[in-house]
């Protein structure tokens, strides 16, 4: 059995936009690669329709069918990826999700610290399209939300529509999300090996803005300030030495940033034998309960949000790291 976390890709938005086309693009690209890639299709639907297609290019597909993956299939998501990890080897997965599965909710799940034994996120890919499909408020939600989350942004059916109004709506994605790159698509045609390869710096941006061969767009309006970190940009899990000074920890607490939406972990605090769980999400209070476990995760503590200072957070609750007297 591996010890190292497989990458997981999740790929999302809106209904419609072409998804599907994208994971038969990225399976095939893993299968030249002699990848053993495990799906996890997420279907609104009793029945998996896409599954099927999938199934010619994957080494082994899990349906999650009849639900949303963010809510009724939450243990199915993690269900899933120890089945194609443990029992199928896999060693990259990628969940495509339906169009009403909230991608925030999907990210929670992952990076719980059980799931995150076998599985990493790697990337949050998120295709969108101008001709609108969003036809109820929780879809056209699920949409903002993958927006939000992405770190590669696809604008899909580029010649379905007027120049003036993609101009438009590619300024309204770019304002919802600084931080992810830009890619101007028809068909999901594009270079698969660069956009799974790393981001290059804001630094080493072409002179045009714009990349001919892939039609990734590296928008020349944004900040340089906004830098991509090593560690994945909306969910970072700090691991923790040792136990928790609680008086250090308490006063962390009280100076969260209000970027961070979420953050979970375990731990125990100096000369306590009980473990902790932690839990926040605004705009409820944080909180910590003893609990007992069979099977206790590593001490860590995960955050997840993003427009925050990631370092300076992290070297905070380090710094509540009780170390051992000499």
């Amino acid at each position: 059995m591996r010890s190292d976390p497989v990458p997981f890709y999740m790929l999302c938005g809106s209904l419609g936009a072409g998804k599907t086309t994208l994971l038969m693009r990225l399976l095939e690209y893993w299968k030249t690669q002699g990848r053993k890639t495990g799906v996890l299709m997420n279907e609104a639907g009793e029945i998996s329709i896409d599954g099927p297609r999938a199934g010619t290019l994957a080494e082994q597909v899990m349906n999650l069918a009849g639900g949303c993956v963010c809510c009724d299939t939450k243990e199915d998501l993690s269900w899933g990826i120890a089945e194609l990890v443990r029992s199928y080897g896999s060693d990259v997965l990628i969940l495509e999700c339906s169009g009403l599965a909230d991608p925030s909710e999907v990210i929670d799940a992952v990076t719980d610290l059980y799931t995150a034994r076998l599985a990493s996120l790697e990337r949050v890919i998120a295709l969108l399209h101008p001709v609108s499909t969003e036809s109820s408020h929780s879809a056209a939600y699920v949409a903002t939300q993958a927006i939000r989350c992405a770190d590669e942004l696809i604008l899909n059916k580029q010649d379905l529509y007027v120049p003036g109004h993609w101009e438009q709506f590619r300024a309204a994605i770019i304002e919802q999300n600084p931080y992810a790159r830009l890619w101007e698509t028809s068909h999901a045609r594009l270079d698969v090996a660069e956009l799974l390869g790393p981001h290059p710096s804001l630094g080493s941006r072409l002179s045009t803005g714009r990349h001919a061969a892939t039609n990734v767009l590296f928008d020349v309006a944004r900040s340089p300030s906004v830098q991509r970190a090593a560690y994945h940009p909306i969910a970072t899990t700090v691991r923790l030495a040792g136990p928790l000074n609680k008086e250090r920890f308490l006063a962390w607490l009280q100076d969260l940033p209000k970027e961070l939406e979420r953050a979970k972990g375990f731990f125990r605090f100096t000369g306590k034998p009980e473990l902790q769980e932690f839990q926040y999400a605004p705009p409820a209070e944080p909180t910590i309960a003893p609990i007992m476990l069979l099977d206790e995760p590593d001490p860590a503590i995960v955050l997840i949000g993003r427009g925050y200072d990631v370092e300076v957070l992290t070297s905070r609750l380090l710094s509540c790291v009780e170390t051992a007297s000499v």
